[in-house]
């Protein structure tokens, strides 16, 4: 089924209610100027303005039926958007410089969609508003986050996902070095073996953490003791993601040193991606943990 198909069938008042009822300014401002991506069977991209109108002339007659007929599905679209990347990431934080200075512009690609789970999967860019049309090429990416319509929120806030994800990005981080390194010998028996095993450490972690932790962010609910077990398992992996990206910084810094411009520039996304994994740990989960365990509610 294809996500355009997906959300033309579905019904915003058998939808989840929203969670987020107040907004502080930037947030405000991102609420105002999402410009969402759809795919479109040939491969191309439909690009639509906060006001759901195609920014140009190649849009697909599916897509135009579906702003036509369920324009109400697009705007819970960008609203879930919003309230995940407040509550169930730290991707609008961490990148609230950038969004800032573009007047909280937002794009966001729906990259993937998995049928079976119904979850989506968007990347997210942002970007001066006269370069949407004169320069889109130069946007600047600050993230991924994966959403579904169906469910008020995902299993561990989303994290088995995105610890997941890392080992898809570095498969295809791998096949962007192919033409793009001058010299890859230099990098097969240490970045490019060192990396991924890392990778596979947090995947194992996580995927043992996640038997032991619950499935929904419920800190209200638990006792101290139980605050102290569930935030040792996040730290746990947290230790390990710190240890993924000192490597991965290090290569970033070797590729620049070594003019392989060409190629850093995928590590450094790569980074970006890591690193709002960390923020998110440390931001939605732990920070919370702590203040409950140490002054109490």
């Amino acid at each position: 089924m294809a996500v355009v198909q997906y959300l033309a069938g579905l019904r915003k008042e058998d939808l989840p209610p929203p969670r987020c009822v107040h907004f502080d300014n930037l947030q405000e401002k991102i609420r105002r100027n999402i410009y969402l991506e759809l795919p479109m069977t040939d491969g191309g991209l439909c690009l639509l303005s906060p006001a759901l109108q195609p920014a140009d002339n190649n849009c697909e007659a599916r897509i135009q039926k579906l702003i036509e007929d369920n324009s109400g599905i697009l705007l819970y679209l960008r609203e879930r958007l919003v309230e995940n990347l407040i509550l169930d990431s730290a991707v609008l934080e961490r990148s609230s410089y950038f969004l800032s200075q573009n007047n909280g512009l937002l794009l966001a690609r729906l990259k993937y969609f998995n049928e079976l789970e119904k979850v989506m999967e968007l990347k997210l860019y942002t970007a001066p508003l006269k370069d949407i049309n004169l320069h889109y090429s130069d946007k600047i990416y600050i993230g991924r986050c994966f959403m579904s319509l169906e469910r008020r929120e995902l299993p561990y806030k989303g994290l088995n996902l995105y610890v997941l994800s890392l080992m898809d990005q570095y498969e295809v981080l791998k096949t962007k070095s192919v033409g793009r390194l001058d010299h890859p010998e230099k990098y097969e028996k240490t970045y490019f073996q060192e990396i991924p095993e890392l990778i596979q450490e947090v995947v194992s972690e996580v995927i043992r953490a996640i038997d032991t932790i619950p499935t929904k962010f419920r800190p209200t609910k638990w006792d101290v003791a139980e605050m102290i077990r569930v935030k040792a398992a996040y730290r746990s992996i947290l230790h390990l993601l710190l240890e993924l990206a000192e490597e991965v910084v290090e290569f970033e810094s070797v590729l620049n040193f070594n003019d392989e411009d060409k190629f850093a520039r995928y590590v450094t996304k790569f980074k970006k991606d890591l690193k709002n994994i960390i923020f998110f740990i440390n931001f939605n989960i732990l920070s919370e943990l702590t203040h409950r365990i140490n002054v109490g509610k």
